[in-house]
């Protein structure tokens, strides 16, 4: 029953979020060092034609540094991207030999190095990438290598965990019975990113060339595509609209971006390949809209969670604009990648975020199921119950009908007597109590239909016994389009709310319900009016009154009941409460 308090589930929510916000802040402590490496800018070139030529010139090549200051453990030389033979020396002096460059090369520096003057020559290839050369010592490498580590331990471990997720609420609902097949596409798509951030992990050549390249590709692929694909499979009306923007674009990366590796002529298209997932995702938005206003279950979470991360993230610019006047790295990011169509790094953020917020509405989903799962057994429970009571009434009514018929003919002697000897006001007061202890019998039928008929006889013979004044309208056919548990709820709530409110009356008050039901056209009415002894607490958000009970936690939850079955059947439970009464009535439109 917590799951029907609004505060309960905003203050769960609230706790949630806050500790997805506490993780992601841990996670990014580790994945970034916190002593990182200083560049060494090249102060003159020599045998090449400056340095806006440097990244095209190939040919011998000179590079004159000046060695700066270092605070901490005793520094050496970081050199990046140097692949051919090269010589350092410091203020002329010989200092390393470097016979084949590694792509990264460290190098020890004397006590006296800072301040001096460092030379790099090398011999520049066509396609060789300008050599890199930082300050570093050994605390920082041994700290960038945690960080570069985290980096991909961290997504594979989270992607596992939701591969695991995803993969264990389809074996749980395939064990139902409900076979909830669009989760693996969402289990897919972990595992296409748990591979692709472990195979860097294995060691070199494990695997050949163009398969390694082919299994990156494709878990990219699959990361695009299963997002949209799971909610193409969410939607009810715009379902056929985007149908076209989801498949098309994946299946247009799926062959020319993910393999690639294996056939090199799609490379050139591979590149900007990404860009039909921009029509994805504006056709995905326009369509959550639409779904959302039409009240599909899966866009009224999806999308709100989705304004709000799109939200954090604009607050987020925006403190980083006015902290440091510029935008943060991932806003750095997709404005360079729209500037040169390159949309990798984006659509790989984006389709994250769509994967985490689809694992959560299928969560909340499951959560949902087996919450209407619970409500089901207590309602068919409550019917169980009902069943009894109407069996017990309808024996008490036999067993009192056995005892008239007994009775009947000693009445009729009694009262041939009486009126033979003329006492008139006696013959009066005989009758009188006859006609008391036939009124007191429960009817044995309100209804034609049976289950209308269980709670209107069970109820109703409770408000007698209360002494409370019953009128009744009930024009019901013997079978209506709902199912007996929707009925049983809302007739019931309405009518144990007016039993309560009437035991509420002081001594000598006048204690009524009026209960009818009938139906006109497509419509059912079921309304319920009763006598009002204290005041009523309206809340004018929900349309519904708060319970007046001591114990809130366990009561309350009548009139919500009625209203979720009415709004299911698009209808609404409307409340009246004029000076002394109180009325509830709702009109279910008869499914199709």
């Amino acid at each position: 029953m917590w799951l029907e308090q609004r505060w309960t589930r905003r203050l769960a929510a609230g706790l949630f979020l806050l500790c997805v916000v506490g993780l992601l802040w841990l996670l990014g402590l580790e994945t970034v060092s916190r002593r990182e490496s200083v560049p060494v800018l090249p102060e003159a070139v020599g045998g090449a034609p400056g340095m806006d030529g440097l990244y095209l010139y190939a040919g011998p090549l000179e590079l004159e540094y000046t060695l700066p200051a270092w605070e901490g453990q005793r520094p050496m030389l970081e050199l990046r991207g140097l692949y051919t033979p090269a010589e350092l020396l410091l203020d002329g002096a010989p200092l390393q030999r470097i016979a084949q460059g590694l792509g990264i090369l460290y190098v020890p520096l004397p006590q006296d190095w800072a301040g001096r003057t460092l030379t790099l020559t090398t011999e520049k290839g066509p396609e060789d990438p300008v050599p890199s050369l930082y300050l570093t010592d050994n605390l920082t490498i041994t700290e960038w290598n945690w960080a570069d580590a985290c980096r991909y331990a961290f997504p594979t471990a989270a992607f596992g965990v939701i591969f695991l997720l995803t993969l264990g609420l389809f074996l749980y609902g395939w064990l139902e019975g409900t076979q909830p097949w669009p989760v693996l596409l969402l289990s897919a798509a972990a595992l296409g990113q748990f591979v692709y951030f472990y195979l860097p992990n294995l060691a070199l050549y494990s695997l050949p060339a163009p398969l390694y390249g082919l299994a990156l590709c494709q878990s990219r692929a699959f990361l695009f595509a299963a997002p949209p694909l799971y909610l193409l499979l969410g939607m009810k009306k715009q379902r056929k609209v985007f149908a076209l923007f989801a498949v098309l674009p994946s299946l247009f990366y799926f062959v020319f971006a993910g393999f690639q590796t294996l056939f090199p002529v799609l490379s050139g298209v591979a590149l900007y390949a990404g860009l039909a997932f921009y029509l994805t995702a504006a056709a995905l938005l326009l369509c959550s809209v639409l779904e959302y206003r039409d009240g599909n279950p899966v866009f009224r979470l999806f999308l709100p969670w989705l304004g709000a991360c799109a939200a954090a993230l604009a607050l987020l610019c925006i403190v980083s604009l006015v902290r440091t006047g510029a935008l943060p790295a991932f806003a750095q990011t997709f404005l360079w990648e729209l500037r040169f169509l390159q949309t990798n790094e984006t659509l790989y953020y984006w389709s994250s975020l769509l994967l985490a917020l689809c694992l959560l509405e299928s969560i909340t989903a499951h959560i949902r199921r087996i919450a209407d799962r619970g409500a089901e057994i207590q309602v068919l429970s409550a019917k169980e119950s009902l069943t009894r009571e109407q069996l017990a009434t309808v024996l008490e009514s036999a067993a009192a009908l056995e005892r008239v018929r007994h009775d009947v003919k000693n009445h009729y002697l009694v009262m041939q007597r009486l009126q033979q000897a003329g006492e008139a006001e006696r013959l009066g007061a005989y009758l009188d109590g006859l006609i008391a202890e036939v009124t007191s019998i429960p009817a044995l039928a309100y209804a034609l239909h049976p289950a209308i008929n269980a709670v209107l006889t069970t109820m109703l013979t409770r408000a007698q016994e209360q002494g409370i004044a019953v009128e009744r309208r009930v024009d019901v056919p013997e079978t209506l389009p709902f199912p007996d548990t929707d009925l049983c709820t809302v007739l019931m709530n309405l009518l144990q709310n007016a039993l309560d409110a009437n035991a509420q009356a002081p001594e000598g008050a006048r204690k009524w319900l009026r209960v009818s039901l009938h139906t006109r056209g497509v419509h059912l009415y079921i309304g319920v009016e009763n006598a009002r002894f204290s005041p009523v607490d309206y809340d004018g958000k929900s349309g519904l009154c708060r319970t007046t009970k001591g114990d809130k936690a366990a009561h309350g939850y009548g009139l919500k009941a009625a209203q979720a079955v009415a709004r299911k059947y698009r209808g609404d439970l409307l409340l009246h409460f004029p000076d002394g009464s109180f009325s509830a009535a709702a009109a279910l439109q008869m499914p199709d």
